[in-house]
């Protein structure tokens, strides 16, 4: 009798399990969670900057400090960490180099010196909140002025000829918003100038290039 009894309860309970399992709620699938961040970097900005460039080619022997300023635009949609932008930046700057030598004629001294220079490029970024790693290119700008200075007997002839030079640029970054509106960066750039021909009007002239590289730090304030 005893045992008649548990095999019907077992038999109930077994019966009455998958309705039980039935009604219990449905687990949800798992989804990442979204990206969320407390700044949101769209805008425009304008700032200043300063650095140190040096030339990696034989032509042209550029090495110095600059200091200028930029202006740009940033754009981030809500909900995602890409920032895509464009940058303007124009500076003055001192790459200079002089060498002189002594020849049977007298002494001649010849000197190469860039005043300006400057870039347009875009820029693409990934934010961690406030943090924006990002690479940048387009297209860069330098003005050169080589002079050649000859003495000789008490007499001095001076030569100087002035181009712009225009090529391409790459780099890389990192900025940081540290206060409301302000951000600062540091920026890896290297510069392809095109050659440019000096003293064409004297037998032809030369032809003269230059690579740079380039160490930049930024500060920027958005406009919002």
């Amino acid at each position: 009798m005893k045992r008649s009894l548990f095999a019907g309860l077992a038999l109930l309970v077994l019966a009455a399990a998958p309705v039980a399992a039935a009604d219990l709620p449905r687990q949800m699938p798992y989804r990442a969670p979204a990206y969320v961040t407390s700044y949101n970097w769209t805008g425009f900005y304008l700032g200043l900057n300063t650095g140190y460039s040096f030339s990696s080619s034989s032509s042209l022997d550029l090495r110095g400090g600059f200091i200028g300023g930029q202006v740009g635009y940033n754009w981030q949609a809500a909900g995602s960490p890409w920032v895509i932008g464009v940058e303007l930046d124009s500076a003055w700057a001192d790459f200079g180099r002089t060498d002189t030598f002594l020849t049977g004629a007298g002494l001649v001294s010849v000197s190469s010196n860039a005043n300006y220079v400057g870039s347009a490029r875009l820029r693409a970024g990934y934010a961690f909140d406030r943090t924006l790693v990002y690479v940048t290119g387009g297209v860069g700008w330098i003005n050169n002025e080589i002079g050649i200075n000859a003495t000789a007997g008490g007499f001095v002839i001076g030569l100087r000829d002035s181009q712009t030079h225009i090529g391409g640029v790459v780099g890389a970054g990192v900025e940081q918003a540290f206060a409301p509106n302000w951000t600062g960066k540091i920026e890896y750039i290297y510069s392809m100038y095109g050659g440019e021909q000096y003293f064409s009007n004297i037998g032809g002239g030369f032809s003269a290039d230059a690579d740079t590289h380039t160490i930049r730090i930024g500060l920027n304030y958005q406009i919002r």
